[in-house]
Order: structure tokens, then sequence, then C-alpha cells
């Protein structure tokens, strides 16, 4: 399938949102089952046919969320997908059930960082030790992607990817203490995974690297999928409320360009430095319609401003990778 559908879609079909309550895990099983499964059929677009599919999958979860968490969790789910199709792991993903990507630990995600470990067991499979934090949306998940360690050969963590189910035995899973943060969509929360013994079949290990195929493509995976899966949200917003058609026109330009991103490799300069312009031209394009605000519901726009308020460690990585790109173009050019 093309992107040309999805975008013809968000212009013309009723911008009606999906109402599903508070919970992530049944306003995602709704999406899937009365909007995602059914374009699926209707397109030939199964969940597993490219990596287009998934970014619809972002765009139309966001068009139909009725608050900017679920616009979140939309292409956080799609940008999770796309990974785990990249990286041959498609199958132990769940329909409809979300799953919370587990990275980072303590120290962070970096290599050095991970110290969780996945050991040979007598069976064949593994058993997987460790704590995981900041897993996203981990208290509402079906399952996990976790990244954890083989073992160090030298210097070099070898890391992998891995998905099982939430509800493994010796895996816990409690909701972290925030402390005095405020989360900007306090619906998406985070938890801390503790796994002990957790038994892992060889067949639920992905293909490749867990660091230079999962954790760092992630990133930038995830910045992308959920930024076009907001605009997404924001248009359907801007439909509904009667904003101008050049202010709709502007927010169908982000996602053509976010589109033009999301089907190439995504850990290479270009792509950073595609990600980090398409982040000012949003900012930009926010700014432009900040008058528009006035004619949303006040609920709406007081929630459009709660979310618009986070995002500080992101942006902070994404400015890291954006420098990255220009010191990698600047080696390779020598």
């Amino acid at each position: 399938m093309t992107l040309d559908p999805v975008l013809s879609h968000l212009l013309s079909a009723r911008p009606a949102p999906l109402a599903a309550g508070d919970d992530p895990a049944g306003w995602y099983q709704s999406f899937h089952q009365e909007v995602l499964a059914p374009w699926q059929a209707r397109t030939n677009g199964g969940a597993s046919a490219s990596g287009r599919d998934h970014f619809a999958h972002g765009l139309l979860g966001g068009f139909v969320a009725d608050r900017p968490a679920w616009a979140l969790v939309a292409g956080h789910q799609a940008a999770v997908r796309r990974l785990a199709w990249e990286r041959g792991g498609l199958d132990l993903v769940p329909d409809g059930g979300i799953v919370a990507f587990c990275a980072s630990e303590e120290g962070g995600a970096h290599p050095r960082a991970v110290h969780s470990s996945l050991r040979k067991a007598p069976d064949g499979g593994f058993r997987l030790e460790g704590q995981k934090r900041w897993a996203t949306l981990a208290p509402s998940a079906a399952a996990l992607l976790v990244i954890a360690s083989l073992g160090r050969d030298g210097d070099r963590n070898r890391l992998r990817a891995l998905c099982v189910p939430s509800d493994r035995s010796g895996i816990g899973i409690a909701p972290m203490d925030l402390g005095d943060r405020k989360p900007s969509n306090p619906e998406v929360r985070h938890a801390v995974v503790d796994l002990s013994s957790v038994p892992v079949a060889a067949g639920e290990v992905m293909d490749g690297d867990g660091y230079t195929d999962a954790i760092k493509p992630f990133r930038t995976i995830e910045d992308l999928y959920i930024g076009a899966a907001t605009t997404a949200y924001n248009l359907a917003l801007a439909r509904r409320s009667g904003w101008p058609e050049a202010a709709v026109e502007d927010l169908l330009l982000l996602l053509v360009a976010a589109g033009a991103l999301a089907f190439g490799p995504l850990d290479e300069p270009a792509a950073h430095l595609g990600v980090a312009a398409l982040s000012r031209a949003t900012a930009r394009v926010r700014a432009d319609h900040e008058e528009h605000w006035a004619l949303v519901d006040e609920a709406a726009a007081a929630a459009w401003r709660r979310a618009a308020g986070g995002g500080g460690v992101a942006a902070r990585a994404q400015e890291l990778r954006r420098q990255g790109a220009w010191t990698r173009l600047a080696a390779s050019s020598t």
C-alpha cells in the first residue's frame, strides 16, 4: 500500500473520536478492532505487510484518538511493531495488545548500563533476570519487548531483543513513583519491571544486535511515529473545530514529510537530520496555529496544552542525535 489512501482518509473521513474509557489497553484494543483491522482488510495491508503499514497504523490511531495520550499510545505501538517487524519478531506481538519496550535500567539504556541477563537453560531456551525502569505503558501491556545481555565478548556487551507475554512467570510490574513530576499524559504510565528467572523460548529472541538494531533505531522511530500520530490527532481536531483550510494543509505537509522519512532507513545521518528538521517545522506550525485553538472546546485545548509541555528529555536526546549525524557526515567526507 502507499501513504496516499491514509492521507486521503484523514482529509475526507468524518473526524469522530473513538471514546473507550481511560485505560490505555482498553482504548488500544477498541482501536484495533473498530478501526485498524477493518482498514487493513479494506486495503490488503496486513500487519506484517511492510513498514508503511505500521506508519499508517500510527496515523489512524492519532486521527481517532479522543485525547493526546491516545495519539501517543498509537504512535508508540506503531513504532514497536515497526521494530519487531524489522527484527523478524512481529509474530510475537499480540494483535490488539499493548507492547512495552523495556530497555532502560538504573543507569539508562546504553550497552554499559544493561545488566539484565539472558542465560542458556537446559531445556534449550533461556532464563531472563534483571530489572527495567521507565518502561512506558508496561502497567497496561500484554507483552514486553525486553533488551537483555547474553554476556560480554571482551568489552562488548552482547545484547539481544526478545518478546514475551507480560503474564509470564517471574515477571513483576509495578508503576513507577514519579515523585513531584507531573506527567504531561497521566494516562500513559511507566513502570519498574522485575525479571526473576523468566523462561524464554529460543524463538522469542529476535534477530540482530540489541543495541545497534533495536535500542538505537527505536529512538528515532519512536520520535517520528509519535510525532506523526500527534499531528494526525491535531488534524482531526482542526477539521472538527472548523480551522481554516490552510491550517489543515500545513498539518498535511508535516505528515507527508514524516511519511517520506518513515519509509527509509532510520539510523542514517540524513534520517536524524530530517527528524530534527521536522521537529522544528512542527514547532513553527504549532506557533502559527496558536490562535486557532480558540475554536476548540476548552477541555480538548487544555489537554493539548498539558501534553505539549512534555518532551524535554526526548528533545535533548534528539539534539544529541542531530549533532552526532553531522559528526558522522564530516568523518565520512574526510
